[in-house]
């Protein structure tokens, strides 16, 4: 059962104003407010209460409350739809951009994301040395492993690896190469209820392996992009390791961050 509007008041009363090194009031909000989305009061894709109710509900001004929720959609937590109401975060259908995590584009401007994927291998596997570091587990512990194509008027472009842990996502490759959706991140909140909200990206070019040359149609030792991506859920678990691997003659990275 959902918190009421008493119970945030309650919480205010016993927590807002002290909490260690003095946060501001609106981020002691912007915290209460996804604590109860992690408990589950507001599911992925569900409406929020208006900034209205939720100031009323906690007893704090309308201004201190817009500010939190405006932190939160800079954020990605939640996003607002004009005459709709202010939204958890979702990447299912209708939900809010389920592709926006996607940086990479050709060259004429077109961006590689929602473009046409064909999955290669779906397995499970033990991690190796770099999934290990990037999910923050032990080399050797079980993870799925799931290779994807992303073609571009059927020529392929860019190659996915993505790990997940088999503790947190048990047998996630067999759903996914059974619903092979485009989204890996619509499975993981459809089927594990993990919301990703945040990635971090790390980006440097090197040589075609053979694999990726034949995969790419590459002479071999071409000079690829790799990017390494780690993503978040909202309670700032690591859930998936990720490779990204395209082609620079025609593909470029382009990170535009809206605040």
């Amino acid at each position: 059962m959902g918190a009421t509007n008493q119970d945030a008041k309650s919480a205010s009363a016993a927590t807002f104003g002290n909490e260690p090194a003095a946060l501001p009031l609106y981020a002691q909000v912007k915290k209460h407010l996804i604590h109860r989305v992690l408990n589950g009061e507001w599911q992925p894709g569900k409406r929020l209460p208006s900034e209205a109710e939720i100031a009323q509900g906690y007893g704090l001004s309308l201004g201190t409350v817009r500010k939190a929720i405006k932190e939160m959609v800079d954020e990605g937590l939640v996003a607002r739809w004009p005459g709709r109401g202010t939204f958890v975060t979702s990447h299912g259908p209708g939900g809010h951009r389920p592709f926006r995590f996607n940086c990479v584009h050709r060259d004429d401007g077109e961006r590689m994301a929602g473009q046409p994927t064909r999955y290669l291998d779906a397995r499970a596997d033990q991690a190796d040395v770099r999934a290990a570091g990037g999910l923050h587990i032990g080399v050797g512990e079980s993870v799925s492993v799931i290779v994807r194509l992303r073609q571009l008027q059927d020529q392929p472009v860019l190659i996915e690896t993505s790990y997940l842990s088999q503790a947190l996502c048990p047998e996630a490759h067999a759903r996914l190469w059974k619903d092979q959706p485009d989204s890996v991140y619509q499975l993981l909140e459809q089927a594990y209820g993990i919301l990703v909200t945040r990635v971090e990206e790390k980006v440097r070019a090197r040589a075609a392996t053979e694999d990726e040359s034949t995969q790419l149609h590459l002479t071999e030792r071409t000079p690829v992009l790799e990017i390494e991506r780690t993503a978040f859920s909202l309670s700032d678990e690591r859930v998936e390791w990720r490779t990204i691997v395209c082609d620079t003659a025609h593909f470029h990275y382009l990170n535009q961050q809206k605040r």
